[in-house]
Formats: structure tokens, sequence, C-alpha cells
């Protein structure tokens, strides 16, 4: 339903993708009028992140790369949508599909000739030698094709809304997914801010803080460091999950308490997190347990 709502209605899909990568980004609970649709900047922003997996995985460009690939490839056209402004210039006197083809098209050609996307393609063999990325190849069959491109669509769209969570439910919940759920270097920095932000809180306001997303101050690179080879360790010495403990120790909340307590702590908000996760994912139409 919500795919055929973006394509059946130009102002509503501009909306959206502006509400998501134009800043300054509403509060998901502002009420807005679009086309005479009352709707909530949270599920417009929804949508927006619903409509852009789904052209992701239909891509020709990315029709053979597998889902940590195209995760890839998603994390960095996001990045771009919004660290360029990407979508403020478009000027109203076009249509907004094309606009949107054309931009998602020219980020997709970067990425593929951007070390990164080499790497990845080559690290799944989509691609040998030097071959030019910008290809198109022979599409799956029809069945497979559309099996796996619900499944990543879930996948992608879950994902987003992981990172979305408030740090004090998003971060447990990510370690404790780990390593279904692999962490970027962005999102280890993201961790290892919020170590330390709580390694520094001197009372429980400045923890509450922490959880918030209000006082994450960026650590000495000295700390990253230490901190980092600390993350890799534990993942190493725990390689197919990693235990509460482990967590509440990398995580630093309720650092002056007992284990047990803090490993209590840590139960509840992973829990709060995965409600909250599951809670969006069902607003979106998507239905399952992450």
């Amino acid at each position: 339903m919500t795919e055929g709502l973006i394509a059946t209605s130009e102002a509503l899909l501009e909306a959206a993708y502006r509400a998501e990568f134009v800043a300054p980004q509403p509060d998901p609970g502002v009420i807005l009028q679009v086309e005479g649709r009352t709707i909530t900047a949270g599920e417009l922003r929804s949508l927006a992140l619903v409509d852009l997996a789904t052209r992701m995985e239909q891509h020709s460009l990315l029709r053979r790369a597998d889902d940590t690939a195209r995760l890839a490839a998603l994390r960095f056209v996001e990045r771009r949508l919004t660290e360029g402004n990407k979508i403020d210039t478009f000027d109203q006197s076009g249509n907004f599909h094309g606009f949107l083809r054309r931009v998602l098209h020219n980020l997709l050609l970067d990425w593929l000739r951007s070390p990164a996307g080499k790497a990845e393609l080559r690290r799944a063999e989509h691609l040998s030698g030097d071959g030019d990325p910008a290809e198109d190849p022979l599409p799956l069959p029809h069945e497979e094709f559309e099996a796996r491109r619900r499944k990543t669509l879930h996948y992608l769209v879950a994902i987003r809304a992981i990172q979305g969570l408030p740090p004090g439910r998003g971060i447990p919940l990510r370690l404790a997914l780990w390593p279904d759920y692999e962490l970027d270097l962005a999102e280890i920095s993201e961790v290892a801010s919020f170590a330390f932000c709580h390694e520094t809180a001197s009372n429980q306001a400045e923890g509450r803080a922490c959880d918030a997303g209000r006082r994450c101050p960026i650590p000495p690179q000295s700390w990253s460091d230490a901190y980092r080879a600390e993350l890799e360790q534990a993942q190493k010495n725990e390689p197919h999950g990693l235990s509460r403990r482990t967590i509440a120790e990398l995580t630093r909340i309720g650092r002056d308490k007992p284990m047990p307590k803090r490993e209590g702590a840590l139960c509840e908000r992973i829990s709060k997190g995965r409600l909250q996760l599951i809670e969006e994912l069902r607003r979106v139409g998507i239905r399952g347990t992450p």
C-alpha cells in the first residue's frame, strides 16, 4: 500500500523526500497537509525510506549485488542526498519522479566508481577484472527477484529504523544484534561517543541525557582508538554474538553499579528498543520480529 501511494502521488513523494533528506528535518509528530491528506512528518519520512529502498533494490546497476553491497550503496546514497542537499535542488519546473531517477542513477554511478564501491562488488564477485560497473546485466528470474526484493526491502527499512532509535535503546540493541547487524565506521564512532558520554557522566541526569542523545561529547582520539580495539577484541572473543555482560561493559551504562544491575538495565533498554523498532516497522507495513 505504501509503495502504491507514493507511486501515484508526485506531491506526496516530493514531500516525503524533503521531510527525510532536507534539513532541518521536522519532528516526527508534526501534522502536515499534502494534497488534502493529513499525515505526520514521521509517516512521510518512512514513506521516503521505503521508496528509496525499493528504487535501490530495483535499480539495474545493482541487479546482481548482494544484500551487503546493496546496503553499502544505500548508505552512500543517503549520505550524499543529505550532505549534498540534492533534493532541495529540484526547481518545481519538471517531473519529480524523473528528477529523482536522474539523481539516484548519478549517485549510484559515483558509488560504483568509488574505491569502496569497487571493493564491495569485487568482494561479492559481481564484476570480473576491470569491467564496466555501469553495464546493465541480465535480470534474475522474476520469482527469485521478487522474493529477494521483498526480503531486502524489509531488511533495509529495518536497518534504517534501528539507526533512528534513541541512543539509549538503539545502541544496546545494535550491539545485541551483532553479528547479524554489522556496524560500519560511522556507527562505531557513534557507539564510542555514547560509551564515552556514559563514562564521563557524573550523575543520573547526565546519564539520561546520554540515552536521549542530548549529551554525547566527541572523545579524544586516543580514547577512540583504545575503544575501537576493545570492541574488536570483544567481537573476536564472542564471534557468534555479544553477551549482556560484554555489551554492558562496552556501553558503560551504570558503570559504577554491580554487574547484575547493569545487565538488568541493559536488558530493559534492549527490550524497549526492540518493541519500539517493531512498532516502527508495523507502521510502514512490515510484520515480523527483528
